[in-house]
């Protein structure tokens, strides 16, 4: 596809969202999932458990103020951060920055649209990176990556997820303990329920998230 058709379909796309907007408000939050790949809350909305609780872990395990979110969605995790963050969130996709930006989420909570693979990163105190990882095909490499760049990294990734169960967005499956042998380990159910251990696979909890913290020196 060229970059002039590209072009053409993110026209077409935002004129569709700005009548949704007005129009179809759950429309307009279903076409920003991107097809539910990507959790999208605005301000006001009810944060489901599961994102909420990441985010309170997060709050609690922030070390220092100047704070990276790789794959920050509209921003909404940063309602359960501190008030006192320097806050940057990094997206790929500019429309879900834009939406971003205009949550106005406070003074110091800034957005930009980068690709994780191209990016100069600056250092940070602490990089969030949830559910990001599994997508990419080296996103084992992006972990070492942003290791180099902060003293704190969190991210959470599915669990031995096996290939299919989430389609075709997820590059990476079968991820385990193994994969993050330096990381700090605990584990988060389907709805939002952090656990020592991953709690069993039944009808109600389809799946367990692995959630990481890892920390220079």
């Amino acid at each position: 596809m060229t970059k002039q058709n590209k072009t053409w379909e993110q026209m077409l796309l935002i004129n569709e969202l700005n009548f949704a907007k007005q129009h179809n408000p759950e429309y307009y939050r279903w076409k920003l999932t991107n097809n539910y790949e990507r959790a999208v809350f605005l301000k006001g909305d009810p944060v489901y458990p599961r994102e909420a609780t990441r985010y309170m872990w997060a709050n609690r395990n922030l070390r220092g103020k100047k704070i990276l979110e790789i794959g920050c969605s509209t921003g909404f995790g940063t309602q359960f951060l501190p008030n006192d963050i320097e806050y940057l969130g990094l997206d790929y996709d500019p429309i879900i920055i834009d939406v971003a930006q205009d949550q106005q989420w406070g003074e110091n909570i800034k957005f930009s649209c980068a690709d994780i693979n191209e990016i100069q990163l600056a250092q940070f105190d602490t990089i969030i990176a949830f559910e990001v990882i599994e997508h990419l095909d080296n996103g084992l490499d992006i972990v070492e990556k942003l290791k180099k760049h902060c003293n704190r990294l969190l991210i959470t990734v599915p669990w031995n997820e096996p290939p299919g169960f989430w389609g075709e967005h997820h590059k990476l499956h079968g991820l385990n303990e193994t994969n993050f042998f330096d990381f700090d380990v605990e584990y988060i159910s389907e709805h939002g329920a952090i656990t020592s251990e991953p709690r069993s696979l039944t009808e109600h909890n389809r799946f367990n998230l692995m959630i990481l913290r890892w920390d220079r020196g």
